[in-house]
């Protein structure tokens, strides 16, 4: 009978130890929903052409981005995710170039003389962005996430206009006369004012990000990120692999359901 007891007490007693209560509350499973708001770095991949053949390269300027946010925690301790939004890219390249212009000199002869212009071509896309991805989290504060990046192009516009930089010329003859561009009265014109042609609305990428998570209180976790985004896909058929690779300062906030 004492031998029955002893038994029944070192069962009972493994069966606790099995269960585990501390690492049980571990292991709780949670999922999260928030939104993030931020501004980007935006840099030209690729080149592209406008309607004149001009080609630009190495562009750059600066956009804007916000959208809402998924998250699940797994028991394997990584983090599944999504987020969906929208983002303002804009990119502006330039060349200078030094062309022959056909001038008139005061005698009345006409010379075909060199003359510095600038082009500027100024690209503006809206996305809206569906991002999937993996996050680990590391030293109880630190995240890096990795996964595709899925966007459409909603709208674009392109921009391009040609600047006189010369004032004056000297003619071969040692005459010296003011430049103008012929139709209008100013120093610029504008050759390109519209969507892109030949646009690829559905663009393939990756995405990158690290930053830092902060709780506060029971629920709500809040931190900067940041985020880079390099396309696979060119944008159209006018051009080189042209892309917008994107460099995201975001800051997120997050709730558990």
């Amino acid at each position: 009978m004492l031998l029955f007891g002893a038994t029944q007490f070192l069962v009972a007693q493994t069966n606790v130890l099995d269960s585990d209560p501390i690492r049980a509350r571990k292991l709780l499973v949670y999922d999260l929903f928030g939104g993030y708001a931020g501004v980007s770095a935006n840099r030209q991949v690729g080149t592209f052409l406008t309607d004149c053949n001009c080609e630009f390269t190495n562009g750059g300027s600066a956009g804007f981005v916000a959208g809402v946010m998924f998250e699940r925690l797994s028991r394997s301790r990584l983090t599944f995710g999504t987020t969906a939004g929208i983002e303002f890219r804009s990119i502006q390249a330039r060349f200078r170039e030094r062309e022959g212009v056909v001038q008139r000199s005061v005698s009345g002869q006409e010379y075909t003389v060199p003359v510095n212009f600038l082009n500027t071509a100024d690209v503006s896309l809206l996305y809206a962005t569906l991002n999937p991805f993996v996050k680990v989290t590391a030293f109880e504060s630190m995240i890096f996430r990795l996964g595709p990046s899925l966007s459409y192009v909603a709208s674009s516009s392109l921009r391009h206009e040609k600047e006189l930089l010369d004032a004056e010329v000297t003619f071969p003859n040692g005459e010296r006369a003011t430049v103008r561009l012929a139709d209008t009265e100013g120093t610029s014109v504008v050759l390109q004012d519209g969507p892109i042609q030949e646009l690829s609305a559905f663009q393939i990428g990756i995405h990158g990000a690290v930053g830092l998570e902060f709780k506060i209180g029971t629920s709500f976790f809040v931190g900067p990120l940041l985020q880079l985004t390099q396309p696979l896909t060119s944008l159209g058929a006018r051009g080189d692999g042209f892309g917008i690779r994107s460099m995201q300062f975001l800051v997120e906030g997050k709730w558990i359901l």
